[in-house]
């Protein structure tokens, strides 16, 4: 029996290479994330350092309906390039 990992903030440079070495190790991996435009651009691309065998959904972590029957979560969604200036 295969293992379900969801990753959130999965696109993300952390949470793409956890999602990646999961994969590799014998989970069936999906990703989500929101592909916010400062990180991943206008066009809100697929990142090319995420594996094509992980499932990418481009949704927001607080739909409920998204994380519904899902056995495993690893959280990885922040909030990337937000005007935070340190002094």
């Amino acid at each position: 029996m295969r293992k379900h990992v969801l990753i959130t903030g999965g696109a993300g440079l952390i949470g793409a290479h956890v999602s990646n070495e999961l994969l590799k190790h014998g989970y069936t991996v999906r990703s989500l994330d929101a592909l916010a435009p400062q990180v991943h651009g206008a066009e809100r691309r697929r990142p090319e350092y995420l594996d094509p065998a992980i499932e990418l959904i481009a949704g927001d972590v607080r739909d409920a309906a998204i994380l519904d029957r899902i056995e495993r979560i690893c959280h990885f969604t922040a909030l990337a390039g937000a005007g935070v200036h340190h002094e």
